[in-house]
């Protein structure tokens, strides 16, 4: 990526000036030009391609946002460097080139980082509409239908041919003629959701989080799409391996326990691994490309700054206990533990000294009770205040 593409994507006034801009933007970026004819090209060609992307603002976190840039850029690079080398390589076409293919439809952001005939290839066409109110569980069905589903902590089960239950008191009929067309369930913070698949599958996904997957698994593939955090009961068949891809990379299982977390905010891609085996390989990694795989009570950790995973020995069920409503840690930095309880009570919570967090704390948090007592027992562990500024920002002190 070019410094000054990385620069642009970092300013959110470049980003709030193309997604949101206003007479002040307008002006501070006209006079930028000015200053910086040379730049101008280059601002040009990004923004327009930025423009391209329709979607719903309040639906994306602005670390979402600058992920869609980074995306954009590379695949401008991409195309430039093509260019170039099209003469070259033109009798070598043969081969299936390892392509990244960047989707937001209405409001829907997709990376497809594949060369086979991959059921995300489908949502490249497939046009849903991302609903601009509303706090709760959304469920985006494969024909565009937007469902609230209201309770904080949902479910959504597609074992029944035909129909999808939701919250085990409404059924609601699935008959898609495309049977590769998506759904989306997304989880915004302060929620959480229980899905049961079509194979029998069942994923818990955690707030803040969204899971893009077909009604039913039709391919010699089972495959999903995940951002956010969710944890894994796959059902085995050996035919059919399941895949869960993220942003960076993609981890294929048979049947087996594992939590992912993949924000888009998080620097690294944590896959825990309960029982059975995964195969973790980065999106691009090729048919040559490394490929690690996990054993019970292992924990990977991807970077994306570096894209090199590093494997340690964890209890895995300190990982998962966010199914249940509980937080453990021990030694844990306070700010990793504070971005947790960020996201499970939709609150925000900053500290007035950077020292603060990093703070190591041990204990465990019953998320079932209020938020107060959750801040409560993190200031008596951490020996800190946290206090109240408005009714969801917090500041933590000495």
């Amino acid at each position: 990526m070019a410094f000054y593409d990385q620069k642009y994507i970092e300013n959110p006034m470049f980003t709030d000036w193309v997604f949101r801009p206003n007479p002040m933007l307008d002006r501070h970026w006209e006079k930028y030009l000015l200053d910086h004819p040379e730049e101008e090209a280059q601002i040009v060609e990004l923004k327009s391609r930025l423009l391209e992307l329709k979607y719903s603002d309040e639906t994306l976190l602005p670390e979402e946002k600058i992920e869609i840039a980074e995306h954009v850029i590379d695949r401008i690079e991409y195309e430039d460097e093509t260019k170039k080398r099209r003469t070259i390589i033109l009798s070598f076409m043969k081969y299936a080139a390892v392509a990244v293919i960047f989707a937001v439809i209405g409001g829907l952001v997709v990376y497809l980082k594949s060369a086979n005939e991959s059921v995300y290839k489908q949502m490249a066409g497939q046009i849903v509409q991302i609903p601009s109110e509303g706090k709760g569980p959304v469920l985006i069905t494969a024909s565009g239908e937007n469902l609230n589903l209201k309770k904080t902590s949902s479910s959504v089960d597609y074992t029944q041919t035909g129909t999808v239950v939701l919250n085990n008191d409404s059924v609601l009929k699935t008959a898609v003629e495309d049977s590769k067309a998506m759904n989306q369930l997304i989880i915004p913070y302060g929620n959480q959701s229980k899905l049961t698949l079509a194979d029998n599958t069942v994923v818990w996904l955690n707030a803040g989080s969204r899971l893009i997957y077909p009604t039913e698994f039709t391919g010699k593939t089972r495959e999903v799409l995940l951002f956010g955090e969710a944890y894994f009961e796959v059902v085995k068949n050996a035919d059919k391996p399941f895949i869960v891809r993220t942003s960076d990379i993609q981890i294929k299982v048979l049947g087996t326990h594992f939590n992912v977390s993949a924000y888009a905010e998080d620097k690294v891609i944590q896959t825990v691994l309960q029982e059975g085996s995964v195969e973790l390989s980065k999106n691009d990694a090729g048919f040559f490309g490394e490929r690690i795989v996990m054993k019970p009570n292992q924990m990977a950790l991807f970077s994306k700054t570096t894209s090199e995973t590093a494997l340690s020995d964890v209890d895995a069920n300190y990982y998962i206990l966010w199914t249940k409503g509980l937080l453990s840690f021990d030694e844990v930095d306070f700010d990793k533990i504070l971005k947790k309880v960020e996201r499970f009570y939709n609150i925000s919570v900053d500290f007035s000294e950077p020292t603060f967090r990093a703070i190591r704390i041990s204990g465990k948090l019953d998320l079932k009770g209020t938020r107060e007592e959750v801040l409560e027992y993190l200031e008596k562990v951490s020996s800190t205040k946290i206090k109240k500024l408005n009714e969801n920002q917090y500041i933590v002190n000495k």
